[in-house]
């Protein structure tokens, strides 16, 4: 479990910094034509602060002999295939493919996730209280402030983007997957910095001055990403969203039910 957890949380640490790389490379290359993108600024700023938080946190656990905790192994697992699923549809629009897919309708599997999304989270959040309250957590630092900071930020994005799609299924008939892995990037990202946090407190993990100074400056990266988020939500800002001629792109439907 320890190297599976280590080599992992290096291998998002190292995706992490693969997306601000192409992010900030595409916003480069379509400045001209489409200005500056709020978006791809927040994406930049969370990327290389997400980034080297996973992976100080591998590097503690692989070379250091640092200990693993189950629920971070359980978090990380649970939330990679929505990640790896996003990113490889970015890295399609990057190389100039469609870059998202379209669901139509509401299959069954869609219809479960969210009963499934509220049991995972209820029995996470009771496994880490009974962690916290029964490991003898006597620790409070600001690292863990940061992290407990950081979970609120990214409910509250995951939040907007599922209320985007919620807004958004009527007109269109159906669902953005890229819109869909992001509104469960956000909580699933949130509980894995819920479980650190209470396994530093325990005293299973412990920090160093990389992360607390990594963690602070994640969370004016996740605030802004939070404003953008919102401000999208309200159609209040204009960004590469509506593009040159303040036209959307749109992604060729296909359906995904059976």
């Amino acid at each position: 479990m320890i190297v599976v957890l280590g080599v992992l949380n290096l291998l998002l640490g190292t995706a992490y910094f693969g997306y601000g790389v192409v992010t900030a490379t595409e916003m480069k290359r379509d400045w001209r034509s489409f200005g500056f993108s709020h978006f791809g600024a927040a994406w930049i700023t969370m990327s290389f602060t997400c980034g080297p938080h996973h992976l100080i946190h591998g590097y503690h656990i692989t070379f250091e002999g640092q200990g693993a905790g189950p629920l971070d192994l359980v978090a990380v697992v649970a939330g990679l295939p929505v990640g790896v699923l996003w990113l490889s549809l970015r890295v399609e629009a990057f190389l100039g493919g469609r870059g998202d897919r379209f669901i139509v309708g509401i299959p069954g599997w869609l219809r479960a996730m969210p009963a499934l999304a509220l049991l995972y989270t209820a029995v996470m959040v009771v496994a880490g209280a009974g962690l916290y309250l029964g490991g003898g957590a006597d620790r409070w630092n600001w690292s863990i402030a940061a992290n407990f900071t950081l979970v609120i930020v990214y409910l509250a994005v995951g939040y907007y983007v599922l209320r985007t799609q919620l807004r958004n299924h009527p007109t269109l008939g159906g669902w953005s997957v890229s819109g869909l892995c992001l509104a469960a990037i956000f909580p699933t990202c949130a509980l894995m910095h819920g479980v650190w946090a209470v396994y530093v407190a325990t005293g299973t993990y412990y920090d160093d001055v990389h992360h607390r100074i990594n963690d602070w400056l994640s969370v004016p990266a996740a605030l802004y990403f939070l404003w953008v988020v919102h401000r999208l939500y309200q159609d209040a800002l204009r960004d590469w969203n509506r593009g040159p001629d303040e036209v959307a792109a749109t992604a060729e439907p296909f359906s995904l039910v059976p």
